[in-house]
């Protein structure tokens, strides 16, 4: 049965029209992912209300009586959480300012509140109102609540406007004072989602060989800033050569280059990307027809060569040299070289059966190496080269806490444009995990606390009511010495 158009106006995401004895009835929807079945199946919950051609929607009793218990249910609060407030606008603050540039300030400052909430607790958008509500960001803004709504609505505001979002992106790149990058790194990371209705997730290639319809991310990531500085959502099925150059286009950046892992060469993506005109730096595996290791072998590379350069405190050995027309790099590591030699001949006495002494020797000259095919217009010096690729772990450990720290792998929205808004979010939520790290970097503490470490302590500074006045709670001097080195000021309102 065909549905009016006046009746479809009414219809909204995670809901659903119902023709019961001649009159339209909107029902809430719910999703859940069916481990067995491999499907996301759809929950019909409660009566909304009543469509009326003139009247429009009539809430049904029984809802409007849950509404207002909802709202004198909602708590007074007169202990609030702080810290984490404190901590992430004191480190966005200039991304906020932006941002409220390019959307209404209602907006803007929407979308920064459940960041934050995916930033500290992971939240998703049902439970963002209660994490507000308990945060003293509630105080600063003087509302006392959002609903999921609320929230809902301004991710697919943000969503809906991805030209206003990518001239964000593109301004946080220029207002940066030493934003003269010399590159920005390319890649991109697959995500599953069980949604039915989304319609851009796809069967597609990813690492895990998992076999769940995903989206594809594509990231810039700044060499230089540390973090990453554009995102775009493609379709599951399209692969990254595809989407590159569009994406390039879109933030016109210069000097982007794609570092490719082990499993992406082959002579049609090199020509595909030389036709694209894209840069690349691209390693190969070590049993690559390609490599030339006779230097190495013969050991020219140190007595003839006397090519070095110095990296972390140790020689890094290297020669250049084309096969095919493409150009090569190998590099040859002696640190790594006896560790990987060690780590070897220790599998001999545990796995005889995978490692022989005659593989040992068959492969003496292909340990500690590094080869790369290349093609790059500011990263011509091999040090440079050999630093750029070594950036790439910068992308894999954002990709890592993307997944691991934000729990962001798995999405159930069932609207594209929400789950735009929801991208962006998360997109605002790994700026502030970089910076928190880049600050903990500068610092000098990585081997004392990580960005998650930083964020829990931050749970424990509240904020209480007393006499009619907000006090902070009493902190330990550890925490108040880890704030200042971190140049967190919390005595500053």
């Amino acid at each position: 049965m065909s549905v009016p158009a006046w009746v479809l106006k009414h219809k909204e995401p995670k809901t659903e029209i119902k023709f019961i004895n001649d009159s339209y009835y909107k029902y809430q929807v719910s999703y859940k992912y069916n481990k067995d079945k491999k499907r996301t199946d759809k929950i019909t919950g409660q009566l909304l209300g009543k469509l009326d051609e003139d009247l429009g929607f009539i809430k049904s009793d029984k809802n409007t009586i849950r509404e207002q218990a909802m709202a004198v249910a909602l708590p007074k609060v007169d202990i609030k959480n702080y810290g984490i407030c404190l901590l992430f606008y004191s480190l966005l603050k200039d991304e906020l300012e932006l941002f409220r540039k390019h959307f209404k300030v209602n907006i803007a400052d929407t979308i920064f509140i459940f960041a934050m909430m995916r930033w500290a607790f992971q939240s998703p958008i049902k439970r963002a109102p209660s994490y507000f509500v308990h945060d003293y960001c509630s105080e600063l803004y003087g509302k006392n609540t959002f609903s999921d709504k609320d929230f809902s609505n301004a991710l697919k505001f943000v969503g809906e406007n991805r030209e206003a979002l990518t001239q964000w992106m593109k301004d946080l790149l220029n207002i940066e004072e030493n934003h003269n990058n010399k590159f920005v790194l390319m890649d991109s990371t697959h995500v599953t989602s069980v949604s039915e209705h989304l319609g851009i997730n796809a069967l597609g290639y990813n690492p895990a060989h998992s076999y769940d319809k995903q989206v594809r991310l594509m990231y810039l990531f700044s060499a230089q800033l540390k973090k990453p500085v554009y995102y775009r959502l493609i379709n599951g099925n399209i692969t990254d050569l595809k989407s590159m150059k569009l994406c390039i286009e879109e933030m016109k950046v210069k000097d982007v280059i794609y570092i490719a892992d082990k499993g992406f060469y082959s002579k049609e993506n090199i020509t595909m990307l030389d036709k694209e005109g894209l840069q690349y730096l691209i390693p190969l595996h070590r049993n690559n027809n390609l490599i030339n290791f006779e230097p190495i072998k013969a050991g020219k590379i140190k007595i003839e060569n006397k090519t070095y350069f110095i990296y972390q405190e140790r020689a890094i050995w290297y020669y250049t040299y084309e096969n095919e027309g493409i150009k090569l790099i190998t590099f040859l590591d002696d640190k790594l070289r006896t560790t990987e030699e060690n780590d070897y001949l220790l599998r001999i006495q545990t796995k005889p059966e995978e490692y022989t002494e005659t593989k040992y020797f068959e492969k003496l000259h292909v340990f500690g190496t590094l080869t790369l095919v290349y093609k790059t217009t500011d990263l011509s010096d091999p040090k440079e080269l050999y630093i750029g690729y070594k950036k790439r772990n910068e992308v894999e450990v954002m990709f890592d806490s993307y997944k691991n720290f934000l729990k962001a792998d798995l999405m159930y929205m069932q609207d594209r444009h929400v789950t735009e808004g929801w991208l962006a979010a998360n997109f605002i939520a790994m700026i502030a995990y970089h910076k928190l790290f880049t600050r903990i970097q500068d610092a000098k503490l990585t081997t004392h606390v990580s960005p998650k470490d930083v964020i829990e302590i931050c749970k424990s500074i509240y904020k209480i009511k007393m006499n009619g006045k907000w006090q902070i709670s009493e902190i330990t001097k550890k925490t108040a010495q880890l704030l200042k080195k971190l140049k967190i000021d919390y005595l500053n309102d």
